[in-house]
């Protein structure tokens, strides 16, 4: 691991530039003792490195990315990135390179007339300092030599001008969609444009898809190439701590619902879901609301034990108590919500019309995770009765669990499952923190 005392600097330098009386809070959010603010207001980059001196490597490395992701600074990003070797950013350095290489390049297919527009799209070429004594901004810089003199080419611009190799992955995708927009090239080039793209972008998981038309002619936007669920999240049901809740469709057309029994024991999530997906603090505001809490009282830790009294199981409850104790001091407001005992395809009175089928044969999933809208994910926690009644093991239940599998996978989600005996034994923390740490490198969780 490399030595971790000039990132302590780079960390220290930027958290300086925050107020002097918002920098404890900053820190504080960061998982960094706070402190007084007379203290900030001495000295804020000593302020920070004091509270970055005893902390060790692996600590200082996942505040970077946490700062990294915050941010988003091309500066930062570049201190960085040679400390991470799996690299920072989800359109990764080598596709940026064949990007650069293979396509901004080699197409000319914007005029000297639109280039400024274009980048302007993209960068606040005003509010980049200058790199000719002459001028005081990049936008008069790039009109002197991209225009008026053609004495920078355009690796010269978008490498060592505009940093394309380290711009944040949202400035990387509104890049993409602009090289697909199609008023800076000819109609009948535009196919051609976006399958050269997408054959560079899919290796990292990225696709330009259309995503509707202006004066006739497609426009695109980037999207995730992973399947996932499509469609809009429904029917939120979750957490019964009692009675299970009987649920019919009252529009099958929509697939609304509406809870006929038992409603006062389950919670039903009303909200729209995050493109991103669902944090617990989009949990705990909904709570909050729901619940109307006075200034006195704390609706994080009446939601934890309103989700935890609804588990059935020591090691469900095992597994939850975890998941907060391990990780909800590391991600702060990014931490995804767990969401235990999740009722989102209960039918059973429509059986009958659908001859005995149900749409999803699982009635109820132990925990569901929203990484997106399209990213879902299911933990289960398989006791004896998954799999046997009473001490006699039963093809017929594994066959019956196994296939809610198969159903569940087709239609976009991800399941993983543990047996209730490994979270009885001694390491069981352990294990679950491995297996989350895995998980969230999977989906990017940062």
């Amino acid at each position: 691991m490399k030595n971790t005392k000039k990132l302590k600097a780079a960390i220290a330098e930027l958290l300086a530039s925050e107020k002097a009386y918002n920098l404890p809070k900053v820190c504080k959010d960061f998982n960094l003792d706070d402190g007084e603010e007379a203290e900030a207001f001495l000295s804020k980059r000593k302020y920070v490195a004091n509270r970055l001196a005893e902390k060790t490597d692996s600590f200082v490395l996942e505040l970077a990315l946490k700062i990294h992701k915050k941010y988003e600074l091309t500066y930062f990003s570049k201190i960085i990135e040679p400390y991470f070797p799996e690299g920072i950013f989800e359109i990764s350095s080598i596709t940026r390179r064949l990007m650069l290489d293979e396509f901004l390049l080699k197409e000319q297919y914007i005029s000297d007339e639109e280039l400024i527009p274009f980048l302007e799209s993209i960068w606040d070429l005003e509010d980049m300092p200058s790199t000719d004594d002459r001028f005081t901004d990049v936008r008069s810089d790039i009109c002197q030599h991209m225009i008026n003199n053609y004495d920078w080419d355009m690796n010269y611009l978008y490498e060592d001008i505009l940093d394309v190799m380290y711009i944040s992955d949202n400035m990387y995708i509104t890049l993409l969609e602009q090289l697909a927009y199609p008023k800076y090239y000819d109609k009948n080039k535009q196919e051609c444009f976006i399958e050269k793209i997408n054959s560079i972008i899919k290796v990292d998981g990225f696709q330009l898809r259309e995503s509707g038309q202006v004066s006739g002619y497609p426009f695109f936007k980037v999207y995730s190439s992973r399947q996932g669920v499509s469609g809009r999240l429904k029917n939120l049901i979750f957490s019964a701590d009692g009675p299970k809740p009987e649920i019919v469709f009252s529009d099958s057309i929509n697939n609304d619902i509406k809870i006929v029994k038992n409603e006062k024991y389950c919670l039903v999530y009303d909200k729209a879901i995050p493109k991103e997906g669902l944090a617990w603090n989009d949990l705990v505001s909904w709570w909050s609301d729901l619940k109307s809490y006075k200034c006195n009282e704390d609706p994080e830790k009446e939601l934890y034990k309103r989700l935890y009294k609804s588990l059935d199981s020591v090691p469900e409850k095992l597994f939850f108590k975890t998941y907060f104790s391990k990780f909800r001091g590391s991600y702060l407001k990014n931490l995804p919500a767990l969401i235990p005992q999740v009722y989102l395809h209960y039918d059973p009175y429509t059986l009958k019309s659908l001859g005995g089928r149900k749409c999803i044969p699982r009635q109820r999933m132990d925990f569901l995770f929203l990484f997106s809208n399209k990213d879902r994910v299911v933990i289960e926690i398989d006791g004896k009765q998954h799999y046997s009644n009473g001490d006699i093991s039963s093809p017929k239940l594994y066959s019956e669990m196994v296939s809610a599998d198969r159903d569940l996978k087709l239609r976009g989600y991800d399941i993983y499952r543990f047996g209730g005996f490994e979270l009885t034994t001694t390491g069981s923390e352990n294990l679950i923190e491995n297996f989350i740490n895995a998980l969230f490198e999977l989906y990017k969780i940062k």
